[in-house]
């Protein structure tokens, strides 16, 4: 047997301890889940307002490109503020791992995806939360149960409940369920991976 062979409980070993080194990382960025979190549910708390706003002067017809540009100024402010949150992160890490590879990728993949869903659904005349909060759900349910982190794949699974939830309620409300599930999905889990790391 070749001296550099691992048995399966070596390998399964360094895999256990990767998975964990990635979580002691991950803890560390708690701080995405919670600038996503406080952008999406100031988002979705204003376009409950506009909404409100623009329900009782009857302009009907408006809504769609208000909430539109709502969801796009909030959206920019986070992306900026993750390019500076990252940029910092980026300069003081010293060790980097595939799994956190693997996680941008995930997350890449997800916010093409809600760019994706937004164009089809205002194409297809469609209410974008609950094919958003799908998304959301299955790359937060992924973080979750990739990293064993309990509350944040609790997180990521309310976010399939809120996806079904949002299409039994009116468009006037709906900006509520989403305010909602960002706390469930985000929030809370945001706030226990930074509790976790001290």
């Amino acid at each position: 047997m070749d001296k550099n062979e691992l048995t399966p409980e070596e390998s399964f070993s360094i895999i256990n301890k990767a998975i964990s080194n990635f979580k002691i990382n991950y803890k560390e960025s708690a701080k995405t889940f919670l600038l996503w979190g406080w952008i999406l549910m100031l988002a979705s708390l204003s376009n409950f307002f506009i909404l409100k706003i623009l329900y009782s002067q009857e302009a009907y017809g408006q809504m769609g490109l208000f909430s539109l540009a709502n969801w796009s100024v909030f959206a920019l402010v986070g992306f900026v503020l993750m390019f500076f949150l990252e940029r910092k992160t980026n300069r003081t890490k010293k060790v980097y791992s595939h799994l956190e590879t693997y996680f941008k990728n995930l997350w890449t993949v997800a916010a093409s995806s809600f760019f994706i869903a937004t164009i089809l659904c205002f194409k297809l005349e469609i209410n974008p939360p609950p094919i958003m909060l799908l998304i959301a759900g299955i790359a937060t349910t992924t973080s979750g149960l990739l990293i064993k982190f309990r509350p944040l794949t609790i997180g990521g699974t309310s976010f399939f409940v809120f996806s079904i939830a949002s299409t039994f309620v009116s468009n006037e409300y709906i900006a509520l369920v989403v305010a909602a599930s960002i706390i469930c999905g985000y929030l809370i889990p945001g706030y226990y991976l930074k509790s976790a790391k001290e």
